[in-house]
């Protein structure tokens, strides 16, 4: 999720790649009838090892906006949010652990 201008956008999207940020579907905050919290437009996308993981963080990565400012010439003007879901199932029972991690990168921190 890249958040800029105080609008979000699903960085994984493939039009993200063909069309100027202006034209992309917008991800919206949207709450359910038990004040739970989703994305529309935010797609998610299947690792089965850290190497698709990190293929996934690179892409998003590259499909950030970034700009030139005088100490960077290459800084992020977005904030960014990358979200990892684990799942490990305990081999001969029914047991499954999850757990969630976000990586955040606030726009022009570096």
């Amino acid at each position: 999720l890249e958040i800029y201008n105080n609008e979000g956008f699903d960085l994984l999207d493939p039009e993200h790649e063909t069309k100027s940020i202006e034209d992309l579907r917008r991800v919206t905050l949207m709450e359910d009838d038990e004040g739970n919290i989703h994305l529309r437009n935010l797609t998610t996308h299947r690792a089965n090892n850290e190497e698709e993981a990190l293929n996934l963080l690179f892409l998003g990565d590259t499909n950030r906006m970034i700009a030139e400012t005088p100490s960077n010439l290459a800084s992020s003007r977005s904030h960014c949010i990358f979200t990892i879901f684990v799942q490990a199932n305990k081999p001969g029972t029914d047991i499954v652990r999850r757990t969630k991690v976000h990586l955040v990168d606030l726009a022009g921190s570096e």
